[in-house]
């Protein structure tokens, strides 16, 4: 229900329990692996009080319902899928994995999206179920923010910068000049190879394989040939050549939050309270995406809270809310506005009344899937022990 939104931790952590399931009532929220990762790093955010650290990420983990939340695919699986010849829809649609084909009894054939890792482990979290590698790898993630260094970065950039180039003055300047060299104004062969070094550094095999391809292909622009490893590309040169102009802060968790802008293509809605946010993302945004600041979205969801603790419960919360609350005081209400424009159509259109033979009708038609479901959950289920 709703469309497609994408929040980091600044976001989840403002939203109240309430407020964040409301959210999900709303929205498809896009599970993001860097939030997966920056909430799991908690684990080990107070060093010398670990069941206050648990006690945090529990806190986060509740926040999440299995309703109309979707994991995404890791970034760079994406865009090696991209470069290697795979369509990657870039039109605000979670990109999930998992997917099993399965063969029904009557012949039919049918993908089934199974509970990822990432899922599972939310599950356990919210019970305070903890692994010890997990505790490890939340060790690992924030030493590898303390390692980075981006004014040592910036005094490499001054020291390559040539005498004739060019001064940017704003973030808008340097977004037009990132397009121009993402269009391949040095030649398409060239930009290829700036992609594969920045995404794939020395990766000599999958180099060599995605340019033969792009060879027989007959040498399309760069930006057909593989669009999102492109997009990817434009994120991370317009972050270094602001760092090193000195427009964006050398702050080392900042390339954590860069990661965000990584899976814009997969969403409608981004929010986040996070300042390094609120200056970059809508340069690249594309018109029917919004961003929305964490604290406005916050404001929202209270309201439509109280507006749920004051009415009739007797109907439940999926009778209750179906579409945003209507009255021009709601952002959703604007959101649905902007990003699905069509809402209102297929909201206020007459539900047809639906007879208990037709339901049974549509359970019998159902049937032979749900039962290949239960017949590939009974062979898996071995597995996992």
């Amino acid at each position: 229900m709703g469309p497609t939104l994408i929040y980091d931790k600044s976001a989840i952590h403002s939203f109240s329990e309430k407020e964040a399931h409301w959210l999900t009532n709303l929205y498809n929220v896009n599970m993001t692996p860097v939030l997966f990762m920056e909430i799991m790093a908690d684990l080990n955010k107070y060093p010398n009080d670990l069941p206050l650290s648990v006690k945090q990420v529990r806190t986060l983990a509740k926040k999440f319902s299995p309703i109309d939340t979707h994991q995404n695919i890791h970034h760079r699986e994406i865009w090696t899928h991209n470069l290697i010849g795979h369509h990657v829809p870039m039109d605000g649609r979670t990109m999930v994995g998992g997917g099993v084909e399965l063969t029904a009894s009557n012949g039919k054939k049918g993908i089934f999206i199974d509970e990822q890792p990432e899922e599972k482990a939310l599950r356990r979290w919210k019970d305070g179920d903890f692994e010890e590698f997990e505790h490890e790898l939340a060790d690992r993630w924030r030493d590898s923010t303390r390692d980075v260094d981006l004014q040592q970065y910036v005094q490499t950039f001054k020291r390559s910068k040539s005498k004739q180039h060019r001064r940017i003055e704003t973030l808008k300047e340097l977004i037009i000049a990132v397009d121009k060299v993402c269009d391949g104004i040095g030649g398409q062969y060239r930009m290829l190879q700036r992609v594969l070094d920045d995404l794939e550094p020395n990766n000599n095999q999958l180099h060599a394989q995605v340019i033969k391809r792009w060879k027989a292909s007959g040498r399309p622009p760069i930006r057909r040939f593989a669009p999102y490893a492109v997009y990817c590309h434009a994120v991370n040169l317009f972050f270094y050549v602001g760092v090193g102009e000195g427009m964006l802060s050398t702050r080392a968790t900042n390339l954590i939050d860069l990661q965000y802008l990584y899976y814009l293509p997969f969403c409608k809605v981004f929010t986040s309270g996070d300042k390094f946010h609120i200056q970059i993302v809508h340069l690249f945004l594309q018109p029917d995406q919004i961003f929305v600041k964490s604290s406005a979205l916050k404001s929202d969801l209270m309201l439509i809270v109280d507006m749920w603790e004051d009415s009739d419960k007797t109907g439940g919360i999926a009778n209750f809310i179906k579409q945003p609350p209507r009255g021009g005081k709601f952002i959703t209400e604007k959101i649905w506005d902007h990003c699905t424009p069509s809402w209102r159509e297929w909201a206020d259109a007459p539900k047809p009344k639906r007879s208990p033979e037709e339901d049974a009708k549509t359970m019998e038609h159902l049937r032979p899937m749900m039962e290949a479901i239960e017949a590939y959950e009974k062979r898996k289920k071995p597995d996992s022990h």
